[in-house]
């Protein structure tokens, strides 16, 4: 628990510093043409990736997102047709599922993978040329939405609750171990109880 308190300063100059690096990264990739319409969310998801690159020493994981977050928005792959996009995401998180350490994180790279897939045969089915923009259907116009829910559910799959709720007791354990055996906290309780004793007997 101690070193986790100690990180959060560095965490925070860490963001910092994280935030401006994409921002002058995406800057000067939009002057060769990349769209910048949710770069707040991507930029956020990003860098939640990256903690979680740090903390389990991976760093496939924001590396595998970074480059979908190219492959979508970059006009140097705008050759590319839309749902051929999406497959190719789908072979980079196929890579990433080998690397996934846990039942939970297979499956939430499952569900990246089978997002994907399904935004590939949406766009090759109403798009035109394989492009969309012609027809928006339902995941056309909530695609932001649903790709950031697949990737935070990613991201939690790593989240161990088990952890979380071992360390929250043991924080309230060693307060109240220091409540208990401190002598302030000792008198207090004291004069609680002969307050409440003086009380009863009136």
């Amino acid at each position: 628990m101690n070193e986790l308190i100690e990180w959060f300063p560095q965490l925070s100059a860490l963001d910092q510093a994280i935030r401006r690096l994409i921002e002058l990264l995406l800057i000067n990739l939009n002057a060769h043409g990349l769209h910048l319409q949710s770069l707040k969310s991507e930029s956020s998801i990003f860098f939640i990736y990256i903690i979680l690159g740090v903390i389990t020493k991976r760093s496939v994981y924001p590396l595998a997102f970074f480059m979908c977050f190219l492959l979508v928005n970059a006009s140097v792959f705008q050759a590319i047709k839309e749902y051929q996009v999406y497959l190719f995401v789908i072979v980079i998180y196929s890579y990433v599922f080998s690397d996934c350490p846990t039942k939970q994180s297979k499956y939430a790279c499952v569900t990246i993978c089978l997002l994907s897939l399904s935004l590939a045969i949406d766009a090759f089915l109403y798009g035109t040329d394989g492009y969309y923009g012609t027809r928006q259907t339902i995941l056309w116009e909530n695609i932001e939405y649903l790709a950031a829910c697949a990737h935070l559910v990613f991201i939690s799959s790593f989240i161990s609750i088990e952890r979380i709720r071992d360390g929250l007791r043991d924080f309230v354990n060693s307060i109240s171990r220091i409540a208990l055996n401190s002598d302030y906290m000792l008198f207090s309780w004291y004069t609680i109880y002969k307050i409440q004793s003086t009380k009863q007997k009136t």
